[in-house]
């Protein structure tokens, strides 16, 4: 569901019939900022992010979803990190509530050798569920071709689901769960994530939001579990601006072999409607990591590492 190539965009609307019968435009944009602190003598890092999420309805029940983020991680001495990711996804949505469609996702992911090495990762496939105003339910299938900046190359074959609850309009409450076997040069392995995560919108323009994310990386003996908290304020409760204020803690754990490495994180965001908007979370927490994840577990966990 995810890119930010304006050749890929103009392609995929000429493939869409009726594509200028725009219906409406829901999504977001967040602008971050975070401040970690990391264990084990790795050095702090200071992280600036830019986040944009949404989609693109039309009258004929077709529908595009884009969605993009940029993160540049500065640690205190030595080499920078961070993630370049993008993706798109074309769906269909029945009228009694179906939905098919197929996604393109690119992510070039570096987490300063705390969860492996920089990959640089395509991924592609179909999805298949159901959507109403009630509960939204996604199974997809497909694969991802990884390259390490070093060289390697791995193919791997991507699976898992997505739900979403939605009993009214202040409130969401989502998860995930997938799975991605993986075939390498030296040997056949595994990669796991879930999370949960969820905000609700009080009716005096303040929200609160939380998730939980959890990634088993078999071909590192790495398993890492990040959680964060946190508050937002509507902006245009007291003036004349779309834009909601954001404050999270978060934590990452990443247990290698070895003792384990801790990342305690201050997010601090500014997060601006396009249109209409779903949910309260902004787009840099671990909550919409957990509610909007993307198709690949280690892609999906690299965005809340730092």
């Amino acid at each position: 569901m995810k890119i930010k190539s304006g050749r890929i965009l103009s392609c995929a609307l000429l493939a869409v019939p009726g594509a200028g019968l725009t219906q409406a435009v829901d999504g977001a944009i967040t602008l971050g900022y975070g401040h970690s602190s990391v264990s084990n003598g790795r050095p702090d890092m200071s992280s600036y992010s830019a986040d944009g999420q949404g989609t693109v309805l039309f009258q004929n029940g077709f529908s595009l979803d884009l969605s993009g983020s940029l993160q540049h991680d500065n640690p205190r001495h030595g080499s920078n990190a961070g993630v370049l990711a993008g993706g798109a996804g074309l769906n269909y949505t029945f009228l009694s509530g179906p939905v098919v469609g197929a996604y393109l996702e690119y992510a070039s992911m570096d987490s300063n050798g705390l969860v492996g090495r920089n990959v640089n990762a395509t991924s592609y496939g179909v999805t298949g569920g159901y959507d109403n105003d009630l509960f939204q339910a996604m199974l997809f299938f497909g694969g991802t071709n990884a390259t390490a900046i070093r060289g390697s190359t791995s193919d791997w074959t991507d699976y898992g689901v997505t739900v979403a609850y939605t009993p009214m309009q202040s409130t969401t409450l989502a998860g995930y769960w997938m799975r991605s076997d993986i075939t390498a040069p030296r040997g056949n392995t595994t990669a796991t994530s879930f999370g949960v995560g969820g905000d609700y919108a009080f009716f005096n323009g303040f929200s609160a939001f939380g998730g939980i994310n959890r990634l088993n990386f078999d071909a590192l003996n790495v398993d890492a579990t990040s959680f964060g908290v946190g508050v937002g304020y509507d902006l245009s409760q007291i003036a004349r601006l779309p834009a909601q204020l954001s404050l999270e803690l978060a934590r990452t754990i990443v247990d290698p072999i070895g003792p384990n490495t801790n990342v305690d994180t201050v997010r601090v965001g500014v997060t601006i409607p396009l249109g209409l908007r779903d949910g309260s979370a902004p787009l840099n927490s671990v909550a919409a990591n957990a509610i909007s994840p993307r198709h690949n577990p280690v892609s999906t966990f690299y965005d809340i590492i730092y």
